[in-house]
């Protein structure tokens, strides 16, 4: 029996649904992160307007206690890149992400494999006593004789089980920030076995039906192919418009391209658009190169009917919050009036005291 084949407009309402940016849905922070596996934190503000877009009724006290509580924590995941995810799966899958002990780091620094033990030794009695600022441990190498200081101590915050200390922070994490031990924080190590069949399946319930190479670009791993096969019956497959293999769970939703999507802003570096490694079913080929930064930023992008139109920056101020959207192309003023009010919205649950300030410009 041929596979079914999914068009480019079912595959972008199949991802909105995974993603819960179809309708906002009425569950709790720490089961939506594990929904979603994760939410890339390089700015501690990023998971919050991340939720806001997809959870009904979420405040910014709802994270903001499952982080003071320990059961989310900001953490080296997937990529090498800060995320927050719940304290479980941290612990469950931070081994299975992590890359091989013998890559290259960076300024091409490739160390023996006594040199990173060494490094790593040294690091892990610096963090496992208490919270340290990350920068500290290059202090401590450098006085241990340690010769490239710099990719070493990078070493150790991608292969220690680190996470980030709370605080009393608007966001609960100050950039920067303390890091100690998982062990040390959580009371808990990490799962030592890597588990890639297990972390898969967590990745097509958000973000399939994919390719393995959208798997493999989103964990870093290798041999995707093989992990998806190793899934047997939990798989089904299907084909895209260009005959290729997509993989997916047998029984996740999968609504039809008919859907109508919301508009929606998302955060910056949000997995809807980061989660794959063809990103042509959410961004315009013509739009890609609005979105390139010479820093590798991912800006927070407008979605209207599923797809991405434009960019939008807030800032809150003291009695207000100014709300700036960049359209790439023109909308309809249906469209334009719902982008206000979710700006308007985004900012009332930022500064819920403030008064929103909207402006709108064409890229």
């Amino acid at each position: 029996m041929a596979d079914q084949i999914l068009t480019q407009r079912d595959l972008n309402r199949i991802l909105l649904a995974r993603q819960m940016l179809l309708a906002r849905e009425k569950i709790g922070p720490v089961d939506a992160l594990e929904r979603l596996f994760a939410i890339q934190a390089q700015l501690p503000r990023a998971p919050f307007l991340g939720l806001w877009a997809r959870l009904d009724g979420f405040e910014r006290g709802d994270l903001l206690t499952a982080i003071h509580e320990r059961r989310v924590v900001r953490s080296t995941l997937m990529r090498g890149t800060l995320h927050l995810a719940s304290a479980k799966d941290v612990l469950a899958f931070r081994t299975t992400v992590m890359p091989p002990r013998n890559i290259t780091l960076p300024w091409g620094v490739k160390p023996t494999t006594d040199e990173l033990e060494r490094v790593l030794d040294i690091s892990r009695r610096h963090f496992e006593t208490e919270p340290k600022k990350f920068e500290s441990v290059r202090e401590v190498l450098e006085a241990q004789g340690v010769k490239a200081v710099r990719p070493l101590a990078y070493a150790a915050r991608i292969f220690l089980p680190l996470v980030q200390a709370s605080s009393n922070a608007p966001f609960g994490h100050e950039p920067g920030g303390f890091f100690t031990l998982a062990k040390t924080w959580l009371g808990l190590d990490e799962y030592p076995t890597p588990r890639p069949h297990d972390l898969a399946r967590r990745y097509l319930a958000a973000h399939g039906p994919c390719l393995p190479a959208d798997f493999a670009a989103w964990s870093g791993l290798g041999a995707a192919a093989l992990v998806f096969e190793g899934l047997g019956d939990d798989v089904v497959t299907f084909k895209d418009e260009r005959k290729r293999t997509l993989f997916d769970l047998k029984h996740a939703p999968r609504p039809g391209g008919d859907i109508p999507a919301p508009v929606r802003l998302l955060a910056d570096f949000d997995g809807a658009v980061l989660g794959r490694a063809d990103r042509t079913g959410i961004i315009r080929p013509e739009h890609a190169p609005l979105l390139a930064s010479k820093n590798g930023l991912i800006p927070p992008m407008v979605l209207v009917d599923g797809l991405v139109v434009g960019t939008w920056r807030i800032e809150p101020r003291k009695k207000t919050v100014a709300v700036s959207v960049r359209l790439f192309d023109t909308v309809s003023p249906k469209d334009r009036k719902a982008i206000e009010a979710e700006a308007i919205s985004a900012a009332k649950f930022l500064e819920p005291d403030a008064v929103a300030a909207v402006t709108f410009a064409e890229a």
